[in-house]
């Protein structure tokens, strides 16, 4: 590949060479075809030379199809620094290609090898891109491989527990060759999430989004969707819409702090999936229940409200939760854990009227795991943020 600059930029170099005396407080300016201006200082600059580089491009072919992945052989030339790989429907064109595979690459390799790659639908039709890079680090070619998956087995679908890897893929003990972003707590999806694509689950993030901070930074009615999830009777444990409202929340994203805390979330989030959002009341409800071995059965005080007291309810719970994000790897997960007498409280995306919105509490002082209402610009110590992402 030649990178040719602009002739007047090239005369001026030139002269600069022929008259270095003259240099001082000069500089060289670039402008690259994509209008990035990149500004030297000419007194700096020895020489100019443009290097003649052979393009490169990375082949791929099929090594196997699974029901929600598949497997590629990826051979690396020579001059080829590194490659991304990423996944699209059949049929489907962006705009912009070689965009849309940096932005939404499950892979980044710079190696010969066998690589898979998750996230993808049963008996589906898509197209693998692999975007190459040459020496200088420059993007120099695409190659494509369009592939199918089979029917899926019962032993490859998600399973509670399981590890959720940033490709879209998932699996019982943890890949060192992949990336590790949540642990999956649900297999079942709303109808809402249904509709979007995401059938297969959700999980909870490794890591906190952020601690300190509220709900709202001002108090307002119905700011998350049209109707309260206390209106119905045990709203809170059957909303799973966390998406919805967040979706919602983001249109005022500066006057919710907690949902602005989950959308950045920098974790790479699979391709086709929703992204990072704040979880609903039910969603959190998942999370003790299926994680962390929380009874199905809530103490509910009126509509509103529900808790979870037996015996070393807090210890047991938490035990269980970080049990299941430990195997992530003990560098990949921050473990929730609360010190005795003290509390901590994780906020929902679910409101509950004009000044409170739902989070989860676990408390070693009152000896409780709560799902309650909570004022919406409390902002303590003590209260968090954990993102969860549909898939």
């Amino acid at each position: 590949m030649k990178h040719i600059f602009p002739f007047v930029t090239l005369l001026a170099v030139v002269a600069m060479s022929t008259m270095a005396q003259t240099t001082a407080n000069r500089r060289m300016i670039i402008k690259t075809a994509d209008g990035t201006t990149r500004v030297y200082d000419a007194s700096r600059v020895s020489r100019v030379t443009f290097d003649e580089v052979t393009p490169v491009s990375v082949p791929l072919t099929l090594v196997s199809a699974a029901g929600y992945s598949v497997k590629v052989h990826a051979t690396m030339p020579q001059g080829c620094s590194q490659y991304l790989l990423a996944t699209i429907p059949a049929g489907e064109q962006p705009a912009d290609l070689v965009n849309y595979i940096i932005n939404n690459a499950a892979v980044t390799a710079n190696a010969t090898k066998d690589l898979e790659l998750g996230g993808l639908q049963p008996e589906s039709n898509y197209t693998v891109y692999s975007l190459a890079y040459d020496a200088y680090g420059m993007v120099s070619g695409i190659s494509s491989l369009d592939v199918s998956t089979v029917q899926a087995t019962d032993a490859e679908k998600p399973k509670v527990g399981y590890i959720l890897y940033a490709d879209g893929s998932w699996s019982r003990r943890l890949d060192k060759t992949r990336t590790p972003i949540g642990i999956i707590f649900s297999t079942t999806t709303s109808q809402a999430d249904q509709e979007r694509g995401w059938k297969l689950g959700y999980a909870i993030a490794l890591r906190d989004a952020a601690q300190q901070i509220a709900w709202a930074t001002t108090i307002g009615e119905n700011q998350a969707g049209a109707i309260y999830t206390s209106a119905t009777a045990q709203g809170f444990i059957t909303d799973k819409d966390g998406y919805s409202h967040t979706d919602t929340l983001a249109m005022n994203k500066d006057r919710h702090p907690a949902v602005a805390a989950a959308l950045d979330y920098t974790v790479t989030a699979p391709a086709r999936s929703s992204g990072w959002y704040l979880p609903s009341s039910g969603q959190w409800y998942d999370i003790c229940v299926n994680l962390g071995g929380a009874d199905s059965i809530m103490n509910v005080q009126g509509t509103y409200e529900g808790y979870w007291n037996t015996p070393q309810i807090v210890s047991n719970t938490l035990s269980l939760l970080n049990e299941h994000m430990s195997i992530a790897g003990k560098d990949n997960y921050e473990p929730i854990t609360v010190a005795s007498g003290d509390y901590r409280w994780y906020w929902c995306s679910s409101e509950s009227g004009n000044e409170q919105a739902y989070a989860v509490f676990f408390d070693q002082d009152q000896l409780v795991v709560e799902i309650a209402p909570y004022f919406k610009t409390y902002a303590f110590s003590t209260n968090r943020v954990r993102a969860v992402i549909a898939f």
